[in-house]
């Protein structure tokens, strides 16, 4: 028996309202979602900006990595990249976890120009350094799970260009990874 409350005129002109709705709304959700990626058989998970662009993944022996280019629209002919890189290293002796800490620390203090910053999370180190010419914000964090050291570093140019905006959605993201890789 047919229903006459859903003749087939209105029902496809419903089809069509649901199906432009849906065209309109898929993308800007799809923007705001995570992207998930896991390091080590599901050992290290990584929550990231779904809009970040892999340009390195390597989940197979030891390091394995995951990399993001980040693109500042306000020039992204610049030739300055800004990028975020997430290596796992499989440790044979977990009591070395602060030795490496220690040792990628006093590389970062060996950066061309290298300047502290100050930093509201502990476990995350924050400088400014030369790469050539451009300066660069830098954030390092490292991580035990088991005995696999994660370490992730966020490198932005220090562009006079770069919005407010896209800087702070740069900086939650990289945050965004450094807290997925502790839990």
């Amino acid at each position: 028996m047919l229903d006459a409350s859903l003749t087939f005129p209105e029902n496809h002109r419903m089809s069509k309202m649901i199906g432009c709705l849906l065209a309109l709304l898929l993308p800007a959700l799809a923007v705001a979602a995570d992207a998930s990626y896991s390091l080590f058989e599901g050992l290290v998970k990584i929550s990231a900006p779904a809009d970040w662009p892999v340009m390195l993944k390597k989940t197979e022996g030891v390091p394995q990595v995951i990399a993001f280019q980040v693109t500042d629209p306000s020039d992204p002919n610049n030739g300055q990249l800004s990028h975020v890189s997430i290596e796992s290293k499989l440790l044979n002796d977990a009591s070395t976890y602060q030795a490496l800490v220690n040792a990628g620390t006093d590389r970062a203090k060996q950066t061309p120009g290298y300047e502290a910053q100050k930093s509201a999370d502990a476990n995350v180190i924050r400088y400014a350094g030369l790469d050539g010419k451009q300066r660069y914000e830098y954030r390092e964090s490292w991580s035990l799970n088991t005995k696999v050291l994660t370490h992730v570093r966020c490198s932005r140019p220090l562009l006079a260009t770069a919005s407010a905006a896209w800087v702070a959605a740069y900086e939650a993201g990289c945050a965004q990874i450094m807290q997925s890789i502790r839990h």
